[in-house]
């Protein structure tokens, strides 16, 4: 009987030291569980924290080193995109501002030094007269860039409006040819459109004209004279092409993918006297896209240039 009892107590004896021995090691298991996880978890939120804080001081240096697809991955790769982005539209921010200021201190400083001759008393009328002219024109230029870069600034808040209207194409075009011939006449060029099928488009016709008026002016500033500017249409399915073509002194082909960012210029020695902003491209190209189109250009420097836009047809 106490030999019974004697066994009983040492086989519990027995499976408490195992319980105990187990506890422990499952006690120990756990904390280096938990350890190894908060480490996995923790020390990538910490580092997303860390990123975070320095995106809001504006550091947008952000470089993330990011493993696996699970959620903190996913989260970590969304940050390190932000943080790209930001500092792209941060670069982006600083060049415009610099081309700005470059735009508006070079009229500026014609505005005030031919101010300041105009001015001396004995200077002669008809030198004064030219002063004046040239204070004028820079004044226009002056004018000409704000009013784009209000207009920019519009499209950028999504303020911008676009009133469709269902619109004869050709009827269009013609008013466009009526409004640009005579510019074309006094340079000695020739203006010319094609457009055989009365196509219907669906646009905003005051900002689509500004469109075309762009696009010819630049043909005309940049074409010699005796050539021929065209504008064709091409009907397809479910897109109506049109093309403007100038036989004038092309684009580089190192230029042609940089042509519609604003403030790009292909020859900037010509951006003087050619009276441009930089913006021309870039507005039109937003009107375009506004529209559910796209405008690309092709080119063969000293031969032309092809402005291409695609536009939907109307339903």
């Amino acid at each position: 009987m106490f030999q019974r009892t004697a066994s009983i107590q040492n086989m519990i004896a027995k499976l408490k030291h195992h319980f105990l021995v187990v506890g422990i090691v499952s006690v120990f298991l756990t904390i280096l569980t938990i350890f190894f996880l908060s480490r996995v978890i923790t020390i990538p939120l910490i580092r997303m924290k860390q990123a975070t804080e320095k995106l809001s001081k504006g550091d947008f240096s952000v470089r993330l080193q990011v493993k696996g697809e699970d959620e903190l991955a996913q989260l970590g790769k969304a940050i390190q995109t932000l943080a790209t982005d930001l500092e792209y539209l941060k670069k982006e921010r600083n060049e415009f501002l610099a081309s700005i200021s470059h735009e508006l201190r070079t009229p500026l400083t014609y505005v005030k030094g031919y101010a300041d001759v105009a001015r001396r008393p004995n200077i002669a009328e008809e030198e004064r007269a030219k002063y004046l002219s040239i204070i004028y024109e820079e004044a226009e230029h002056m004018q000409k860039l704000v009013k784009d870069l209000f207009e920019l600034a519009k499209m950028d808040h999504h303020s911008f409006q676009i009133k469709k209207e269902s619109t004869p194409l050709c009827l269009f075009l013609k008013k466009i040819y009526e409004k640009m011939y005579p510019a074309f006449h006094t340079q000695n060029m020739s203006l010319v459109y094609r457009c055989d099928e009365n196509t219907t488009v669906y646009i905003d016709q005051q900002r689509f004209e500004q469109v075309m008026m762009n696009l010819l002016d630049n043909a005309l500033k940049y074409s010699r004279q005796g050539s021929t500017v065209s504008i064709d249409v091409k009907i397809e399915k479910k897109n109506v092409i049109l093309i403007i073509s100038d036989e004038g002194i092309g684009i580089p082909e190192k230029d042609l993918p940089h042509i519609f960012e604003r403030f790009y210029r292909v020859d900037k020695s010509r951006s003087r006297t050619g009276g441009g902003t930089g913006l021309g491209l870039a507005i039109a190209k937003e009107i375009v896209e506004a529209h559910g189109g796209s405008i690309r250009a092709i080119s063969q420097f000293g031969k032309g240039t092809s402005m291409i836009i695609t536009l939907p047809r109307s339903e």
